[in-house]
């Protein structure tokens, strides 16, 4: 994935981990006690992570169709790039004062899991089917990834819905992983791409893309 660097007080996207810094709730319109005073230092992973996830929810609650446009270019390509940057741009006010610092394929999931979420406020009910033959979609070919994930969706879509609708960290995430790891597993074994390195964030982004894909009614 290439890195961005944006010199905005929106958002810099770098090939780092996710971090926060001077951040504020003004794109809420008000202040919150959760929230960190200006000025202050770089914070811990959890909190960045935590802070991506609010600019992602500013920008979908913002800008729905841009953030469905994003998801529609293909990753890595200079036109996800060009929409990294004009959301980035446009959504300044999601972080005001504040800056962050993240991949551009967690920018991506990120806004591809709070489009999910805001489209599909209830869990998914439907019972695994840990059977279901390895199917993706015709886009996802090119990318393993996604291939990945459309599998997993696939075999056990409650456990992934349930993953993307835990705090990033929690215990409730934790539990919702491990109800995916035979999944995991299954769709990995005998693929050609089974030696794929994902992190459980660039994970949450690729399964809330797939699941966004199999309940959209043009998905």
């Amino acid at each position: 994935m290439r890195t961005l660097v944006l010199p905005l007080v929106a958002a810099v996207l770098a090939g780092t981990p996710a971090v926060a810094q001077d951040s504020s709730a003004a794109y809420r319109g008000r202040p919150d006690p959760s929230d960190r005073p200006r000025n202050t230092a770089p914070v811990d992973s959890a909190e960045a992570k935590r802070w991506m996830q609010r600019f992602a929810q500013c920008v979908v609650a913002g800008d729905p169709t841009g953030a469905r446009q994003l998801l529609a270019t293909s990753p890595g390509s200079t036109d996800e790039r060009d929409r990294l940057i004009r959301i980035a741009q446009q959504r300044a006010n999601c972080l005001h004062h504040g800056k962050l610092r993240m991949q551009g394929n967690w920018m991506r999931g990120a806004i591809a899991e709070q489009l999910y979420l805001r489209a599909y406020p209830k869990p998914i009910e439907a019972a695994a089917t840990p059977d279901a033959p390895l199917t993706a979609r015709a886009d996802a070919q090119k990318w393993p990834y996604q291939a990945y994930a459309d599998c997993i969706v696939a075999r056990n879509a409650p456990a992934a819905d349930a993953m993307l609708r835990a705090e990033p960290g929690s215990a409730a995430e934790k539990s919702a992983l491990q109800q995916t790891m035979p999944t995991l597993s299954s769709c990995l074994a005998g693929g050609k791409d089974s030696k794929l390195a994902i992190d459980r964030t660039m994970l949450r982004g690729y399964l809330a893309e797939s699941l966004y894909a199999q309940r959209s009614p043009a998905g």
